[in-house]
């Protein structure tokens, strides 16, 4: 049934390169309303975001220069980026299991070796920043091996109130050699064909598609996947079904001048939630838009009155310029700026040359105001003056510094916090672990750095069954019947010929010694890293105290190791050095008084 006339085609009476061409459309001109006063669009959002966050104006061009721009945004975007950022190291996968508990340890020490083979570290860092510009984070599933961050930038539509809740399209520009690559994937002749009717050029998004030429070909490829209608994949499907689809499709403008499209592949999909994920923290007050308001968000209005400010004062600067004036007649109406220095000049009687009053008028206003913005856009953006590596002011103490900078961390460390657990409860749950374990399931042979606990842990088990097992042979083999004694004397040689090893130690895990069994991960960003001097101060502060107490050193064992370890030490140096021996103590003879000796006194 045809669409009625003056009236918009329905989704199901619409073909897939018609839909994409006017939901593209709507992604860039339809505004969401948030209230009555407000209203939102996801593309100026991206465009906005991107602007301020590379010290670039909104609106209008600089490209001489002459508009003053004061950057007070990018020092704290900076802040942002350090402080709510963490380590592959501060992820911790463990088997949740209580009988396989003991493998947690391979899983633990592997997995920074798979992590930095697929770039897990680049990735967080990756999603930190665009949650700090725009506070969306699109991750998208690949080839069940990594996740890839999706740059906002390309997507051509989505769902503008909520991303995940329809089909969403992303936009590539790839060149002929990355597009023959998905051949055998796609259908090959219509990649062909799609490289024949390319052009050496490409577009930008964010500048209303203008054109850039290029000294190579560029395909504009459209990568459409969500609940779409079945008839788009068969002919023959029934009206008004949907399933989960995947479109990559391009376009070309024919000889007559109209736009075609090509289907470069097509078929049935896994649900959206499968192949994307989505972090977005400002869930509540940005309720009703895809992104939240992010860090640079909140620096939008300081950045465009410390610009206004900046371009006043310009505008002061340029009006200072020296005015004479005179009644005479003689030198009325010239220029004095040839003439050399000491040159006396001759006026009329009565009509003095004189200076006109061109001073700067409120520009230490204007600069205060400067200065305020400043002070504002720190607050928005939790950017203490310690936080910016700027030096505190002169006699302000060390704990109040420090209290400071935890104090403006607060936003800080609760959206790394939210960010952690999109890690932890969504990319790491349902997408990493399956693929880290998968890995490990082939059969892995690595080495890692161990931790002393970790290489005294393993030395117990092990040393226990090798001395067992010798003690057996000399029992069953030989007839010899071991001491308690001989036994300890064992142990001890075997475990100094351990730990003479090193603290880098061979591991293998069996082909699949992992199978079935449950793995969970937890995100440890508790600050410990962020602290090292401090710490280190305050143990060997604990420990001195301690020994002033007469705590024998022995049982502090532990803690000395973590002083070692928050100081940069491997405490596998240290396992050789041992307290020196307390020498015997000389009994001193008694004096005899001569009052009761019996050797005359001389």
């Amino acid at each position: 049934m045809g669409a009625k006339v003056n009236e918009a085609p329905k989704l199901d009476e619409k073909d897939i390169f018609s839909y994409i061409t006017t939901e593209e459309t709507n992604f860039r001109t339809a505004r969401v309303p948030l209230t009555t006063s407000k209203s939102w669009n996801m593309l100026e959002h991206i465009e906005r975001c991107t602007n301020v966050s590379n010290g670039w104006f909104n609106r209008g061009s600089n490209e001489d220069g002459l508009r003053p721009y004061n950057d007070i945004a990018t020092p704290i975007i900076d802040v942002a980026f350090r402080s709510e950022g963490f380590d592959v190291k501060d992820i911790v996968p463990f088997v949740d299991d209580k009988d396989s508990y003991h493998l947690s340890f391979l899983i633990k020490k592997y997995h920074p070796q798979w992590a930095r083979k697929h770039h897990i570290d680049t990735f967080i860092d990756d999603v930190v920043e665009s949650s700090v510009i725009f506070d969306l984070a699109l991750v998208k599933n690949v080839n069940n091996e990594k996740p890839e961050l999706v740059d906002l930038k390309t997507i051509a539509f989505c769902d503008q109130s909520e991303i995940m809740a329809g089909p969403i399209c992303i936009r590539h520009q790839y060149t002929i050699s990355e597009l023959v690559e998905f051949k055998g994937k796609w259908y090959d002749d219509k990649i062909d064909m799609a490289i024949v009717m390319s052009l050496a050029q490409k577009k930008e998004p964010l500048a209303h598609d203008q054109i850039v030429k290029t000294p190579s070909k560029y395909i504009e490829v459209y990568e459409l996947r969500g609940n779409l209608p079945e008839r788009w994949l068969y002919d023959d499907a029934e009206m008004y079904k949907y399933c989960p689809q995947m479109h990559i499709v391009c376009y070309y403008t024919g000889e007559d001048g109209k736009k075609n499209g090509i289907t470069l592949y097509k078929g049935k999909d896994k649900p959206l939630s499968s192949n994307f994920k989505a972090l977005k923290i400002d869930k509540i007050r940005s309720k009703g838009r895809a992104c939240g308001k992010s860090i640079v968000e909140r620096l939008f209005e300081p950045q465009v009155w410390n610009n206004y400010a900046g371009i006043k004062l310009k505008e002061m600067l340029d009006s200072a310029v020296n005015l004479l004036q005179t009644e005479s007649d003689e030198i009325a109406n010239q220029k004095i700026t040839g003439l050399p220095n000491f040159t006396v000049l001759k006026h009329e009687q009565g009509k003095p040359l004189s200076r006109v009053d061109m001073n700067l008028q409120n520009v230490p206003a204007v600069q205060n105001f400067q200065i305020g913005q400043e002070n504002q856009a720190q607050k928005l953006g939790s950017a203490s003056d310690a936080a910016l590596g700027q030096n505190p002011v002169s006699g302000t103490p060390f704990a109040t510094t420090n209290a400071i900078i935890q104090q403006g961390g607060g936003i800080h460390k609760y959206r790394q916090g939210k960010i952690a657990t999109f890690f932890a409860d969504e990319l790491y749950a349902d997408w990493i672990l399956s693929w880290l374990v998968k890995d490990m399931n082939a059969g892995r042979k690595f080495s890692e750095e161990l931790t002393l606990d970790e290489i005294q842990n393993i030395a117990d088990n092990v040393i226990g069954n090798q001395v067992e097992k010798r003690i057996n042979d000399m029992i069953f083999k030989e007839g010899k019947v071991i001491t308690e004694e001989e036994r300890d004397t064992m142990k001890d040689t075997l475990r100094t010929q351990f730990l003479k090893g090193g603290n880098r130690r061979f591991m293998e895990i069996l082909k699949g010694e992992l199978e079935s069994i449950p793995i969970k991960v937890f995100v440890n960003i508790t600050g410990k890293q962020s602290n090292l001097a401090e710490n280190a101060d305050k143990m060997t502060n604990l420990i001195r105290e301690f020994l002033r107490a007469g705590v024998p050193i022995a049982s502090m064992s532990k803690q000395i190791n973590e002083l070692l370890e928050t100081s940069g030490l491997s405490p596998m140096n240290f396992t050789n050095i041992t307290a020196p021996a307390k020498a015997p103590e000389v009994p001193i003879a008694p004096v005899e008084s001569p009052l009761t000796s019996n050797v005359p006194v001389q």
